[in-house]
């Protein structure tokens, strides 16, 4: 993961603003990689970093990207690449469309990167993604830190997830590193 550290820090050398932006459904298991890693990131929002879970629908969350005005944008999702589950990649975002076909996402990811574009000319924007172990359904939801959250601050905090995530043990183990990897370019930048 060293490795991996050093390679989004070089690609966030040029930073001044930076917004992380998971998406995926939770309650299709490691489909819900990128929430996953916002949710537990959410209090580290400040000037500087903006931590946003856009679930299915990234494109409901431009407006709240656009007046951050970011200078990086990275997307964290799951990926098709002919590798085996638990690779994770940096992808470029002339490469995302391939490696993020249609999915649980209302409208196309690669989409709602170009109108950002045209919003934010000079945006900078890369994905790390991650092969999916499972992508199947729970047999039984549970709400996200029940005991923690009422269905009132629920509703008003769009960030938060509703329901409690389900990732393989293969992609937990991943995503909790990549959520180090995140707080250690925190302290670097």
């Amino acid at each position: 993961m060293e490795k991996l550290l050093k390679k989004i820090l070089n690609k966030l050398d040029t930073s001044t603003k930076i917004i992380f932006v998971g998406i995926g459904e939770e309650k299709l298991s490691d489909d819900g990689f990128g929430p996953y890693i916002i949710s537990e990131l959410l209090n580290y929002s400040n000037d500087q970093f903006l931590f946003i879970n856009a679930g299915i629908d990234p494109m409901s969350r431009i407006d709240k990207i656009i007046k951050f005005q970011p200078s990086h944008l990275v997307i964290l999702d799951t990926c098709s690449l002919d590798k085996p589950p638990g690779t994770v990649a940096i992808i470029e975002r002339e490469h995302i469309k391939e490696s993020v076909p249609i999915s649980s996402h209302t409208i196309p990811i690669h989409i709602v990167v170009d109108l950002l574009l045209e919003k934010i000319p000079d945006l900078k924007v890369f994905m790390i993604g991650i092969v999916p172990e499972s992508l199947e359904g729970f047999s039984k939801l549970n709400l996200y830190k029940e005991d923690e959250f009422s269905l009132e601050e629920r509703s008003e905090h769009e960030d938060l997830p509703f329901f409690e995530f389900n990732l393989t043990e293969t992609i937990q183990k991943i995503a909790d590193q990549i959520i180090e990897i995140i707080k250690e370019i925190m302290k670097k930048l």
